[in-house]
């Protein structure tokens, strides 16, 4: 029979060594809880990797290994896992960028989108998030990031992170101290709006040295603050970069100021702005409806027309055929004609100059363009600070999500 008996227990953070020795012949040998030769994750990676992955960092994995009753990572053992998986994961992130980037030119090159000067000329689609919630009125969050996304692939060609913040150096400000040596991670001193614009503006400057493509049309919501940047900075010298409107953002835009116009009470007598509202949805349908038939008419296929039929889009939804195309009008033309009274309190001509916007975009429509791609990627980007709602600063370094 043999027995052994434990001499000592030897803690290595999560990786345990017990001694045993025989009691008959005096044998010694050590039994670690993790084999110390595995080729896989080491269970300390492991556990640093798992509650970053799920927007956690040091506390939540301490209080969830206590209440498992598992003694938790130190506090150093744990930074220094953090930067070792930071490290490996931006290492990827660039890896998986070139490679996208590479799929996208080669496709580009397919389809003959070759500019003048013979680079590749790309479409893609950009947006940025911050770390925490504007509420269209607050923005100033500490914290953002943005990417360039191929418009063919998905993917993500390029990325960047900006920061307005570092512990260590508000630390040592406040205390009146000269901060110590540290991996600072804040790397930016503008304003929260314009990170978005700053980041993007870095991409397209750098495209050509990166990857030898030009980024010639660009689809993003409607923010005018990062096409301005752009075009400003002049990335590509004579060749101007053309943007495309999310089809998305445009229609709830369309019905944001529209349900405006509703709540007014000066812009029109109340049974007026009721009919208004009960047909929002039903006007957004109809030019729903307008663009997918135009498209699939070749006849029709122009953006022109469009136009013209977005702008008669109030006077169909309100009872005014008289512009109406018969391949687009199918409503029962005996309803009643709200559009005289509608002229007369001077209401049709606030809604008509909503309308007019969102037809000067028609092109972008009848392209049916939209940025769900990137924000897919921003939502990647939220689960891994925790939450848009979170204020939080782990931004600290590229954020290597792939698509």
């Amino acid at each position: 029979m043999f027995i052994f008996k434990y001499e000592s227990n030897v803690r290595s953070e999560e990786r345990l060594e017990f001694w045993h020795k025989h009691e008959m012949c005096n044998f010694q040998e050590i039994i670690w809880t993790e084999d110390p030769h595995n080729e896989k994750m080491p269970v300390n990676t492991a556990a640093a990797s798992g509650i970053m992955k799920i927007g956690g960092g040091f506390a939540n994995l301490e209080e969830f290994l206590s209440t498992l009753d598992i003694p938790p990572l130190s506090s150093k053992t744990y930074q220094k896992e953090h930067n070792t998986i930071a490290t490996a994961w931006e290492k990827v992130a660039e890896r998986e960028m070139y490679s996208a980037a590479m799929e996208e030119k080669q496709l580009a090159v397919q389809a003959g989108e070759i500019g003048p000067d013979g680079f590749p000329t790309l479409t893609v689609v950009v947006d940025g998030c911050w770390a925490k919630r504007s509420y269209r009125n607050n923005y100033s969050s500490l914290s953002g990031a943005a990417a360039i996304v191929g418009f063919r692939t998905k993917k993500v060609i390029y990325m960047g992170v900006r920061n307005g913040y570092c512990m260590v150096c508000s630390r040592a400000a406040a205390a009146n101290e000269q901060a110590g040596r540290h991996c600072c991670s804040k790397n930016w001193h503008g304003s929260s709006s314009s990170m978005e614009a700053n980041i993007i503006q870095e991409g397209f400057m750098n495209s050509v040295a990166m990857y030898g493509i030009k980024y010639t049309k660009i689809i993003g919501d409607g923010d005018s603050n990062v096409y301005k940047t752009i075009l400003d900075s002049r990335p590509y010298d004579a060749l101007q970069v053309e943007k495309l409107e999310c089809k998305n953002h445009l229609f709830r835009n369309f019905c944001l100021k529209l349900k405006d116009l509703v709540k007014d009470s000066k812009v029109g007598p109340i049974i007026l702005r009721k009919c208004l509202g009960k047909n929002i949805l039903r006007l957004r349908k109809f030019i729903f409806s307008v663009i997918a038939s135009i498209a699939k008419n070749k006849n029709l296929n122009n953006y022109s027309i469009l136009q013209k039929q977005i702008l008669n889009a109030p006077y169909h939804i309100f009872g005014d055929h008289t512009k109406c195309l018969d391949c687009l009008c199918d409503d029962d033309k005996k309803e009643k004609n709200w559009i005289p009274d509608l002229l007369e309190s001077g209401l049709m001509y606030k809604v008509m100059h909503v309308v007019s916007n969102l037809a000067d975009n028609s092109k972008s429509l009848l392209i049916s363009a939209n940025n769900n791609c990137v924000e897919q990627f921003n939502s990647i980007v939220a689960k891994f600070i925790g939450g848009k709602r979170i204020y939080t600063f782990l931004f600290t370094r590229k954020l290597s999500c792939s698509m």
